[in-house]
């Protein structure tokens, strides 16, 4: 069962002679289900926290004796909804303009239907990103790049990627990371030796700047994900229904 109060920081653990080592650390990675992630963020009612610099984030999670050795970001681009696809796209060329390693899924179109009433839609499915980050985790194991993995997700599929990590290497640590605003994933706990949650003042205190230069050009936070974007239009007033006036007749009765 996992141990709480794993309590973080960026204070090195380590001095000698007034000067910070941070080759003595013990190496650690954090591993981001995008998805769980932007649907936490969203419920808070605060999308200008989406433009999140992960490396930040990571660096607030680790207690003084760890250093982020690097992040490693899973998600997928979903044509359907272009607006959205844009600033994802737009986010991950920052991303990775910072050096986090993104691993992309897609999504796949399929039809679905209601059993009770018969009515039937199209939908979409995301495919990949959970394949994406236990391979990456179990990837960095066997290469032994992390002593300890943060794996930030409430998906209980990974439950089965704390529990490879427990058993095959011993050695190293997991904890689990909940995003804001959520519990976390009581499968995956099972096999986590800590655990410990992303607080709002972490992701205030995480964003990236403004505008970010990448390999091609300048990228800039999406309008949708700014404090400032504009106002939604007022919902239109549903139509007065018309009164027909008909002629007034004066009916005299002796």
């Amino acid at each position: 069962m996992a141990k709480s109060g794993y309590s973080g920081g960026q204070t090195p653990a380590v001095r000698r002679g007034g000067f910070h080592l941070p080759i003595f650390r013990k190496r650690a990675r954090l591993y981001v289900d995008g998805f769980n992630l932007h649907h936490a963020i969203l419920d808070l009612e605060r999308r200008e926290l989406l433009w999140l610099d992960l490396n930040k984030l990571g660096a607030a999670l680790l207690p003084s004796n760890e250093r982020l050795a690097g992040v490693t970001w899973v998600s997928a681009h979903r044509p359907q909804r272009r607006d959205r696809m844009e600033a994802l796209l737009a986010y991950e060329e920052a991303l990775r303009a910072r050096f986090v390693r993104c691993l992309m899924g897609h999504f796949v179109i399929h039809g679905d239907h209601c059993a009770a009433c018969g009515h039937q839609w199209m939908d979409a499915t995301e495919k990949q990103s959970d394949v994406n980050l236990a391979l990456a985790i179990a990837s960095d194991a066997a290469a032994n790049r992390f002593d300890t993995a943060y794996i930030l997700t409430t998906d209980g599929d990974h439950a089965a990627t704390t529990r490879f990590l427990h058993e095959s290497y011993p050695d190293k640590t997991v904890v689990s990371v909940a995003p804001p605003g959520r519990g976390h994933n009581r499968q995956l706990l099972e096999w986590a030796h800590f655990r410990t949650e992303i607080e709002v003042g972490m992701l205030e205190r995480s964003s990236l700047p403004e505008r970010i230069l990448t390999r091609s050009g300048f990228v800039e936070r999406p309008r949708s994900w700014s404090t400032d974007r504009p106002a939604p239009p007022p919902t239109p007033e549903p139509p007065k229904p018309e009164i027909k006036r008909g002629h007034l007749r004066l009916v005299v009765s002796n």
